[in-house]
């Protein structure tokens, strides 16, 4: 196995290990009905906060498609190999765990609220160590922003009550399962 594969693997692995490590935590909490522990958003919401996390995650992969086809950005994309795709799942629910969730305390409102999901997301658009210096690298960082204040949306909206962070899982798989579709359609997956 070369170290590509073993990295996805370990991935996926570990955000198998945050989402099995929630759930047991939010069956626990449901049936004893005792406050947080350890894992963040151990809650549900509603079944519409799933579809408008998911359709939210939806429109800005199209956005971002649609700009970088007009900007004549697609054809610079970075080939993927198709392993990547359980990086990407493991991703979705380790970044969501860190910023959505512990960095992000559920009864948090306001201004401190705002500050948060602004440095956050540029964080979290950073991480991902985009090249700024060419312009596909700053479309993708503005679009990883972009998807970044939308998890914080979803998280923190009157549509989720109790701030569970389901929704967020939900929205950052759409997002990357959509993005590793568009780039597997356009030939960028091997």
């Amino acid at each position: 196995m070369d170290l590509t594969a073993a990295k996805a693997l370990l991935y996926c692995a570990l955000g198998l290990f945050v989402l099995i490590a929630w759930a047991r935590e939010r069956r626990k909490r449901k049936h004893t009905g005792e406050p947080e522990k350890f894992w963040p958003g151990t809650t549900y919401a509603p079944s519409a906060t799933y579809f408008v996390a998911a359709a939210g995650a939806i429109l800005i992969t199209i956005a971002e498609a649609a700009v970088e086809k007009r900007a004549g950005l697609t054809e610079m994309q970075e080939r993927l190999p198709a392993i990547y795709i359980f990086l990407l799942l493991g991703a979705s629910v380790v970044e969501e765990m860190l910023f959505r969730g512990f960095v992000a305390p559920g009864e948090l409102v306001g201004r401190k609220l705002l500050a948060l999901m602004i440095v956050g997301s540029l964080v979290f658009a950073l991480i991902h160590n985009f090249d700024l210096s060419r312009p596909e690298g700053q479309v993708d960082a503005l679009f990883a922003f972009a998807t970044s204040i939308w998890l914080y949306v979803v998280r923190f909206n009157p549509l989720n009550p109790d701030r569970s962070l389901l929704p967020c899982f939900t929205a950052h798989i759409v997002r990357n399962l959509a993005v590793f579709g568009i780039k597997w359609a356009q030939g960028f997956v091997s």
